[in-house]
């Protein structure tokens, strides 16, 4: 003689168990969907499917999942306590943008395979068709701008051309000014900041039109009340194009400077620690 087991069972559609009809560890089946139920209890009782796939994922009641998916390229991240999320790749400072090619291209702009807006910094891309890699500066093809590419010969039906892109912001984030200083008047500021911002990196390059150039480095620091600053590095053409000193200024770290010539021109670009 055989032997039936059975559990606490319905066969009306969507009849559910409550946790009154459950004791802990006992399951309980629906016939008309043939699924199974059981009651948990984690300090409230409440009835599970056995097998479902939960709204929201936990593991060890520690890494908790996100619920959708995320958008095309992102990747997960942490928020350092357990919660895991979609997000953007920040810091490679390469994109790749793939076109297959469904017709005869010369003009390559918008978007890709992938949705992706192609988009890059000239000088910095480099172009394959085909896995081969091409030359620019119109020898195989020209940077037209920051979004366009232009073969030197059409692309056809089945081709595949990949833009591996390298854009100005993904190399170095940092701040950069230009100070056209007409006057010789001893320190004028050329860059100010808040003495939040303990430390701070330049690298300055001064042009004159007769003069030459002139390029250096800066480290300045502050204690709050004082700015503290070393310069070297220097390298001019002719002879030097400026001298430099600090100071705190209301609340704000400067740097300043006093040109040898009138009509200087002084790129500043900065990198902060604040």
């Amino acid at each position: 003689m055989a032997t039936v087991i059975q559990f606490k069972r319905s066969s009306t559609q969507n009849d559910l168990p409550t946790t009154g009809d459950l004791a802990l560890g006992e399951l309980a089946v629906n016939t008309y969907h043939g699924r199974f139920y059981t009651e948990k209890n984690d300090g409230s009782a409440a009835v599970v499917e056995v097998g479902s796939i939960p709204a929201s994922l936990t593991i060890n009641d520690a890494i908790t999942f996100p619920t959708a998916d995320g958008s095309n390229g992102q990747v997960i991240k942490t928020n350092g306590s357990g919660t895991l999320s979609w997000g953007s790749i920040g810091g490679s400072g390469i994109s790749i943008f793939k076109y297959t090619l469904s017709g005869n291209v010369t003009v390559f702009t918008g978007n890709d395979d992938d949705s992706n807006s192609l988009t890059y910094t000239v000088g910095s891309e480099q172009v394959f068709l085909n896995g081969v890699k091409l030359v620019d500066g119109g020898a195989d093809y020209t940077a037209t701008n920051t979004t366009t590419i232009t073969l030197a010969q059409t692309a056809i039906s089945g081709d595949v051309l990949e833009v591996v892109a390298v854009t100005a912001a993904d190399l170095v984030q940092g701040y950069y000014t230009a100070s056209a200083l007409t006057t010789t008047s001893a320190n004028q500021v050329l860059s100010s900041n808040a003495v939040a911002n303990k430390a701070i990196k330049y690298v300055l390059s001064a042009t004159h039109a007769t003069a030459g150039t002139h390029a250096a480095e800066v480290l300045l620091i502050n204690n709050g009340s004082s700015a503290f600053f070393v310069q070297y590095g220097d390298v001019f053409s002719t002879a030097s194009l400026f001298s430099l000193t600090a100071d705190v200024n209301s609340g704000n770290m400067r740097l300043l400077v006093t040109p040898a010539n009138t009509n200087t021109t002084i790129d500043t670009f900065q990198i902060r620690h604040s």
